[in-house]
């Protein structure tokens, strides 16, 4: 007991929650009662050592106990500040209010549902061939990524078109980080949506590198890219003469990157393409961005 005592005196005064700056902004300005904050810090304390029982495998492991009465702290903090919309006077108003589990029950739910989706997307954001082998449309940056939020983990600073690295991993701490998520997994969402729009038989006949950078969309793209400059055709069969072919047609030395021409022809092309597919204005967008982005990774 004592030992969790300590756990919950380290997680409280962690300043990258909302929950502690709101408690922190109730005391300044005198608008928690001294009882109340009382009542909070024991509600908060009582549900650490709930989670501690259910969760933990070794009561002896300080990290283990650590990491569970952190996450009571983190998923209240977080339903406080969807509460509040971000709003310190409010947030004290409701702390005032009502009991912390309420509080812990809406950050769980956010939580879970972004942790449904991540699986939702690791599992269905790849194009099944009939008889080769699948093709995601995540690179292997994207799924790091994803796995990290399955453990309640982010490993990116801020969305990215395609996902070419990613950051030592921290927790989930604030609402920012949950729009951040799924805003990179609406991207991946996008890809798929713009993938399977492909003409999917040409795509699974044509053969690829076998180093592709575990990104096999990227790769789909390109050599989409290079029959449409070279032969004005949608195909994706590639060889090393095509690119070297499309290096010295599209390629401006002076600038090091596609020529706007080109790049033109092809974001147009894809425009039309995706519009005659029916694909929704967020989608075209998207893979508009993403084109740009492929070509700058062509020029790399």
């Amino acid at each position: 007991m004592k030992k969790m005592l300590q756990i919950d005196a380290r997680a409280s005064y962690d300043n990258r929650l909302f929950l502690a700056q709101a408690l922190a902004h109730g005391a300044d300005e005198g608008k928690i009662a001294h009882d109340n904050a009382d009542t909070i810090h024991q509600e908060i304390t009582a549900l650490s050592y709930k989670l501690i029982t259910i969760k933990a495998e070794d009561f002896s492991s300080q990290s283990e106990l650590r990491k569970h009465a952190q996450e009571a702290f983190i998923r209240t903090s977080l339903g406080l500040e969807y509460g509040s919309q971000g709003a310190l006077d409010k947030a004290v108003r409701l702390l005032n209010k009502n009991r912390i589990i309420k509080f812990f029950q809406i950050g769980n739910t956010l939580v879970d549902k972004l942790v449904e989706r991540t699986q939702n997307m690791l599992k269905n954001a790849v194009l099944l061939p009939l008889e080769t082998l699948e093709i995601p449309v995540y690179n292997e940056w994207e799924r790091q990524f994803m796995k990290g939020i399955l453990e309640h983990k982010l490993v990116i600073d801020t969305p990215q078109v395609i996902l070419r690295e990613i950051s030592s991993p921290r927790p989930l701490t604030r609402l920012a980080d949950l729009t951040s998520v799924n805003i990179q997994l609406s991207h991946i969402e996008h890809r798929l949506s713009y993938m399977q729009a492909l003409p999917l038989e040409r795509v699974f006949a044509a053969e690829y590198p076998p180093n592709v950078d575990d990104d096999m969309a990227r790769e789909v793209t390109r050599a989409l890219m290079i029959n449409l400059i070279l032969y004005r055709e949608l195909d994706f069969h590639l060889d090393e003469e095509d690119r070297q072919n499309f290096h010295d047609i599209a390629y401006d030395v002076e600038s090091g990157e596609i020529r706007k021409t080109a790049q033109a022809r092809l974001l147009n092309w894809i425009e039309h393409y995706l519009d005659l597919a029916g694909e929704p204005d967020e989608v075209k967008a998207y893979t508009a961005a993403y084109w740009r982005e492929c070509l700058k990774i062509l020029t790399a």
